[in-house]
């Protein structure tokens, strides 16, 4: 099998809309989800706290969008908005227990519906299929470790 990063690279590229395009049906017929599209906002702030500019700045969005998108998970119960007690001009968003409780019954889902796709695969393409996004997880890491100690 050809081993040319650019060849994975592509591969990567061509896989990972598919699987979110997969996701994103799958979300979409989920009633508790305001926006299928906001079940990575949401699973970003479970590693804690984030103010609105870095929320959008990960999400390639403006300000405004990222507000809009903030408030609407407001409405629904599912985010918090407050003052950051380092710079009260600041304005932190956190994730909420109903939130939270919605973002475990969405990642339930969203595997169970990944495990029915991969459940067509044979028990060894399974296995290669674990192998590889373990590898692929560790090259991921390692870069961000070294863009960390770039910085």
């Amino acid at each position: 099998m050809n081993d040319d990063p650019k060849l994975a690279a592509r591969e990567i590229l061509e896989i990972l809309p598919l699987v979110m395009r997969t996701l994103r049906t799958e979300l979409g017929q989920s009633a508790a989800l305001p926006n299928p599209g906001h079940f990575p906002l949401l699973f970003m702030l479970t590693e804690g706290p984030h103010n609105l500019s870095e929320l959008a700045e990960k999400h390639n969005v403006t300000l405004p969008t990222m507000s809009k998108t903030i408030s609407t998970l407001s409405d629904h119960g599912f985010v918090r908005r407050s003052q950051s007690k380092e710079d009260r001009r600041r304005v932190v968003i956190e994730l909420t227990a109903a939130g939270g409780t919605l973002l475990k019954q969405i990642t339930e889902e969203a595997v169970s519906h990944l495990a029915d796709v991969l459940g067509d695969l044979s028990s060894g393409e399974r296995r290669k299929l674990i192998e590889g996004l373990f590898v692929l997880r560790s090259a991921f890491t390692r870069g961000k470790q070294s863009v960390a100690s770039n910085q």
